[in-house]
């Protein structure tokens, strides 16, 4: 069973805005992942470029992350709606109308990508990060998002959270598991984080000679065996996704670097 990690009321409603389903498989396993830490909610005030997606009329959070000083990436699904976006940072509040998405946003959409674009020095030189080109299974990535922290409850949600998981496979996306017992504590293990409600559109983060490059943007989870499953869109190494971004890149003269 996969669902979006999408946004929820802004005053705390927590009101599912997707429940579409998919079937899983299992061909996944737990082999050569790294044992659980057994740690709680990592809270961090770091990635001052990861910030929350508010959706029109406050109907709604999702993630997203300064790309250049004026685009803003995270998932098409959270931008289904008309009106203005606003997204919030610890430097502070931008809006805008302007919005750009490549896939439809479905459940099972690979390309469930999209910008919000501002206006020019929206952000700061060390709010911007750049793309990586490559994601392999077995890597291990640093995962940042702005949801729940406990998928039981769905709750939580507005707060920064991290935490860092092995890629278990690469197909349409990019995947992680986590330990069905870590529901209550979704995203804040060291080494076997997974997103919740709200993380939708945030980064997967690879490390590249000490810089955070961004490789994954958060899609949809759900169960699969003893497992939470976390796919995230792979926008490091699928040609599709990339070509679209570099496109809106040049038509619009956004400054993405990466590409």
């Amino acid at each position: 069973m996969v669902q979006h990690v999408y946004g929820y009321m802004r005053l705390l409603a927590f009101i599912i805005v997707s429940l579409s389903l998919v079937a899983c498989s299992n061909k996944f396993s737990n082999q050569n992942l790294p044992e659980s830490s057994g740690s709680m909610i990592e809270l961090t005030s770091g990635f001052p470029g990861v910030g929350m997606v508010i959706l029109p009329e406050g109907n709604g959070i999702c993630t997203g992350t300064f790309v250049s000083d004026r685009a803003v990436l995270t998932a098409a699904h959270c931008l289904s709606l008309s009106g203005r976006y606003s997204f919030e940072t610890a430097q502070g509040t931008v809006s805008t109308y302007t919005k750009f998405v490549m896939g439809s946003g479905s459940i099972d959409d690979a390309n469930d990508i999209g910008i919000l674009v501002f206006e020019p020095n929206s952000a700061s030189g060390d709010q911007i990060y750049n793309f990586g080109n490559q994601v392999s299974q077995g890597q291990i990535l640093r995962l940042v998002g702005i949801g729940c922290n406990n998928l039981e409850t769905k709750r939580g949600a507005g707060l920064k959270r991290t935490g860092t998981n092995m890629v278990a496979g690469i197909d349409s996306y990019i995947n992680f598991l986590t330990p069905r017992s870590y529901a209550r504590s979704i995203l804040g293990p060291s080494n076997r984080a997974g997103s919740c409600f709200g993380d939708s559109g945030g980064p997967a983060f690879a490390e590249i000679n000490g810089e955070l490059v961004i490789v994954g943007v958060t899609h949809a989870g759900g169960y699969i065996g003893d497992n939470i499953i976390s796919e995230y869109i792979n926008v490091a190494n699928r040609s599709d996704n990339r070509n679209w971004l570099r496109d809106r890149n040049n038509q619009n003269n956004l400054g993405i670097q990466g590409l």
